[in-house]
């Protein structure tokens, strides 16, 4: 009896933080990649999306050439759409099993990174896809996986999370496992300077979406509460700067770290209410996500406002507000604002309407956001209806 008690107790116990990945984030890095991903195998596949590969092309053949002279094998895989589903996962198991490579470096963009992490888990395991959407006991551990962001990725290069369009009904599934830590995370600031300059904006208010989340989230904790915050300082320091010297590599430093100090605190505090309805939105209708999350952002926000006032406070002091000799909830309205400035400073549109999208998919999405388990982390409860309410108030 007392062993069952102490298994049980141990089972329950959580850490409040923990974090198994090497970072490296420094310029030009991807000079010495080698010296970093020969401590983790021998025989590498780097998956990028057939979009990324498009870009990204003479970085990818760079690290390619600087592992083989280092005599670690590289095959590049660059077979994946833009959005890859369970099915192209799938067909990129079948091919790549039989290379027997044992690690796995994700490279690009979110969505190859997302694709990364799925093969890690599934090339020592015989599942398909969609079969391992539904376990978390995986009968061999995934092999070791590496992620290289081209550009910020809100905290998912680091985050033990991924999402996936599934193929039989074709709306995104998240996926969370605390084994699909990559064992390094390598980001090189200047090869965002190669990606699309709107992308990369919206990328970082997708980090400053998670990150305002974390802070108010149900499960947040001190130490979490300091990633986030400085996640969120940085942001709101060095974006406008980017936004207007799109050559300037500096502020590309403190955005790439700010997006893995977002990981951080969201891999502790979870997922929430913009990244469930986002998603949803993104399953329903042709927007990309950083799209939608930069649209729901504030009005999640003014949704939670009245219930973590005190969170809002600090959020806005980082934010640069100021906030003497007002009430708290006249300070908490002010992070909401600083928000709204930004992207309208950034040249972001703010509505769905912007996008093309018809109200008549509200209620699927609706639906499809409620669905998410994620979302009952939010502090104030989201119901169905109040979704829809949130998705004619960004239309």
């Amino acid at each position: 009896m007392q062993q069952t008690l102490r298994r049980n107790a141990t089972e329950e116990l959580k850490p409040d933080f923990h974090l198994p990945t090497e970072i490296f984030i420094r310029m030009d890095i991807m000079k010495t990649i080698a010296g970093v991903v020969g401590r983790y195998g021998s025989r590498s596949v780097l998956i990028t999306t057939s979009p990324d590969f498009e870009v990204f092309q003479k970085i990818i053949e760079k690290i390619s050439d600087s592992l083989k002279e280092a005599d670690i094998g590289c095959i590049i895989y660059d077979e994946l759409p833009p959005s890859p589903n369970t099915e192209d996962i799938d067909f990129a198991i079948n091919f790549l099993k039989k290379t027997n490579c044992n690690m796995v470096i994700g490279f690009g963009g979110i969505e190859s990174l997302n694709a990364a992490k799925a093969v890690s888990l599934l090339l020592d395991n015989y599942l398909f896809c969609d079969e391992l959407l539904s376990t978390r006991d995986l009968p061999q551990p995934p092999i070791p996986f590496v992620s290289v962001p081209a550009y910020p990725t809100m905290g998912f290069e680091i985050a033990p999370f991924f999402f996936i369009t599934e193929i039989k009904n074709l709306t995104k599934r998240v996926y969370f496992n605390e084994s699909i830590y990559p064992v390094a995370t390598i980001v090189d600031p200047l090869i965002s300077l190669l990606v699309d300059e709107e992308k990369a904006m919206k990328s970082s208010i997708s980090t400053l979406s998670l990150s305002a989340e974390s802070v108010i989230s149900k499960t947040n904790n001190e130490i979490i509460n300091t990633y986030a915050l400085k996640a969120i300082d940085m942001t709101f320091r060095h974006l406008p700067v980017a936004y207007r010297e799109a050559k300037n590599a500096a502020p590309r430093l403190f955005l790439s770290t700010a997006s893995v100090m977002s990981g951080i605190a969201f891999s502790t505090a979870l997922l929430s209410a913009t990244m469930a309805i986002s998603l949803a939105i993104t399953s329903k209708a042709e927007i990309n996500l950083d799209d939608a999350m930069c649209v729901i952002l504030p009005h999640i926000m003014e949704f939670n406002l009245t219930s973590s006032p005190g969170k809002y406070v600090q959020m806005s002091k980082v934010m640069g507000e100021d906030v003497k000799e007002i009430t708290v909830i006249e300070a908490a309205i002010k992070a909401v604002e600083a928000i709204r400035r930004l992207e309208a400073d950034l040249n972001i549109p703010l509505r769905l309407s912007n996008y093309g999208i018809s109200k008549s998919v509200f209620g699927e999405i609706a639906d499809l956001a409620s669905g998410y388990p994620f979302i009952s982390n939010t502090p104030r409860e989201l119901q169905k209806s109040e979704i829809e309410t949130i998705l004619i108030a960004a239309y």
